[in-house]
């Protein structure tokens, strides 16, 4: 009798998708086993609008994604790469990193396919600091609102006859696999200025330290040159955040030549500063690619606005159709 696997993952239909996509290549891969997909259910999916991108409830599912790995309800637990925590319980690890699909967030309009052809005023609906902050500072025509809930309930809202969205920002990754034949006017926003988060368009897998058939079997679908780009990705937050939310994106790539080349930005969070720059390092060092890299943002600038954060963050930004206080500060 075949061996059985339960693979947890969210119950979101981007979850769902994900996980039958890495469940396809364990199964091409250990035929002999059979592979489970099992869905963890958090409070948050209980809500009218859960919201995957707000950094809470990143916490709330990968809590309960810890809850049934440690009670053995699972046997492994798929994450998207961006929602995992900096610190992690000691009693679980990083047993495989799946290659990584599209990292770039996308612009959806209504009707125009183009975010710079949006007339000036044009409300455009996102989630988070970073895609906040980043629309202020490189789009600056346009209105930032923060709107809530799945790529389905984004969409709906952006497509209502009465909405007053000209437009979204999601990630790239979400449409590529929920809406494979998207006819949306749409556009695919430049890694290298509106840089990712760090993590975004890749999967973890994790599993019990201890459980190491488990993480034998996942080495299969493990992808070194991903895993690399997100650590550098991660190290680059964790130095400039200080354990708090920013506006802040990291995008590397890892190759076979041994050198990683990574991309990092910060804004102010009313879009009164931008700074990105790039830098290329040693996949063998990357603690040094990313101290690297935090010395070159604060060479260009970057202290100022990271001791802004710690004051800033912690008030409320526009939500559902309420205006930003971009041009109130600005006038200030």
């Amino acid at each position: 009798m075949a061996r059985t696997i339960k693979v947890g993952s969210r119950g979101s239909a981007l979850a769902i998708a994900q996980t039958e996509l890495v469940l396809k290549k364990l199964r091409q891969s250990h035929p002999d086993l059979k592979f489970v997909p099992v869905v963890i259910r958090c409070k948050a999916d209980g809500r009218a609008v859960p919201d995957p991108e707000l950094e809470v409830e990143r916490g709330l599912y990968v809590k309960e994604l810890e809850r049934a790995l440690l009670s053995r309800k699972i046997d492994f637990a798929l994450h998207r790469a961006k929602e995992l925590p900096r610190e992690s319980t000691s009693k679980l690890s990083q047993a495989a990193v799946i290659e990584r699909g599209e990292a770039s967030d996308l612009f959806i309009g209504r009707r125009t396919p183009t975010i710079e052809k949006l007339a000036p005023g044009a409300q455009v609906g996102i989630s988070g600091l970073r895609r906040r902050s980043f629309l202020l500072s490189l789009y600056q025509h346009v209105e930032p609102v923060e709107i809530s809930g799945d790529l389905e309930t984004r969409l709906k809202k952006l497509t209502h006859p009465k909405s007053k969205l000209a437009g979204i920002v999601v990630s790239a990754e979400s449409v590529r696999l929920l809406l494979p034949q998207n006819n949306l006017p749409s556009q695919l926003l430049p890694k290298e200025r509106f840089v990712p988060d760090a993590g975004q368009g890749a999967l973890v897998a994790r599993a019990r330290v201890k459980d190491m058939a488990t993480k034998e079997l996942l080495t299969s679908i493990h992808d070194p040159l991903t895993a690399s780009a997100i650590d550098v990705e991660r190290a680059i937050v964790r130095r400039l955040s200080c354990e708090r939310p920013i506006p802040v994106g990291a995008f590397a790539q890892a190759g076979d030549d041994g050198l990683v080349r990574v991309t990092a930005a910060l804004a102010g969070l009313n879009g009164e500063s931008y700074l990105c720059e790039s830098a290329l390092g040693s996949v063998e060092d990357i603690a040094t690619v990313a101290e690297s890299m935090e010395t070159l943002l604060r060479s260009r600038g970057a202290d100022p606005l990271l001791s802004s954060f710690s004051i800033r963050t912690s008030r409320r930004i526009s939500r559902n159709g309420h205006r930003s206080s971009r041009r109130a500060s600005r006038r200030s």
